[in-house]
């Protein structure tokens, strides 16, 4: 009889312990920290932002210099706006049309010679020729314009996400590389924690389950399961796992480390 007391306690204590919560310290990360570069070489003309401060999508970051991209656009844009001979060719055309009418007309009651009405035909195909010429140029110039204006956007670096300026490299006057990082913005709306745990305890966990976390000098926050790796190390054994936290009220700092509670499945 004792022995089977002592079992079933020895069952209860593996059952109760099994669904204790396991503390797992992590680090806090940014699911979104870009290193923004420019995509044209050239001095900074403008630094429109220091670091710290906070920027909406689509904001100005930086300024090259832009006086001959801007010229150069200038030029296309006159071209592209340029239809004198154009419109002067389709009203001498519309006139070649109805004089090769007549003439076809007049043919018909040998009034004309077949010499005189293909000589009309032959002035009506080539300016039907110079005509076409001139509507693929024009499709050129705006093609060249287009051009022109991304060309002069590469000029400038702007925000692709709302965030906070974490590092500005560079200042006004500096030589500005292609591809080189130049600022550093991240989003700390949302963040994650990610985490490395035995196998045995990864296989309890469910996606979207949430779990409580703790911040030293913060009250206790609440994170979701987003991503449990379905393979291991093979080095240690452990499986990767990311929390994600929402931070909309901006109270935790990426790299701060954060304790996280995992509550096994039953």
């Amino acid at each position: 009889m004792t022995f089977c007391i002592r079992v079933c306690c020895l069952l209860l204590v593996l059952f109760c312990s099994s669904a204790v919560a396991q503390d797992v310290i992590g680090v806090l990360y940014s699911e979104k920290s870009l290193k923004l570069a420019m995509g044209d070489s050239g001095p900074i003309n403008q630094m429109h932002v220091r670091s710290g401060v906070t920027v909406k999508k689509g904001q100005k970051l930086v300024t090259l210099e832009q006086t001959v991209e801007r010229l150069e656009q200038k030029r296309y844009l006159l071209l592209l706006q340029d239809t004198q001979e154009q419109e002067s060719l389709m009203a001498r055309h519309r006139i070649f049309e109805n004089k090769y009418d007549t003439a076809k007309a007049l043919y018909a009651a040998r009034s004309i010679s077949l010499d005189e009405l293909e000589g009309l035909e032959l002035e009506l195909i080539q300016s039907r020729g110079r005509l076409g010429q001139l509507n693929e140029q024009k499709l050129r110039e705006k093609v060249e314009y287009k051009l022109s204006t991304r060309r002069l956007e590469e000029r400038q670096l702007l925000a692709p996400i709302s965030g906070v300026i974490t590092h500005v490299s560079q200042h006004v006057g500096e030589w500005a590389r292609v591809g080189e990082p130049l600022i550093g913005l991240v989003d700390t709306h949302e963040l994650f924690i990610k985490l490395n745990i035995n196998d045995a305890l990864a296989r309890r966990l469910e996606l979207n389950a949430s779990v409580p976390i703790r911040i030293a000098n913060l009250p206790e926050q609440v994170g979701v399961i987003d991503y449990i790796s379905p393979v291991a190390d093979a080095a240690s054994g452990l499986v990767e796992i990311k929390v994600k936290v929402d931070n909309q009220a901006r109270l935790m700092r990426p790299g701060t480390k954060a304790a996280v509670s995992l509550v096994p499945d039953k």
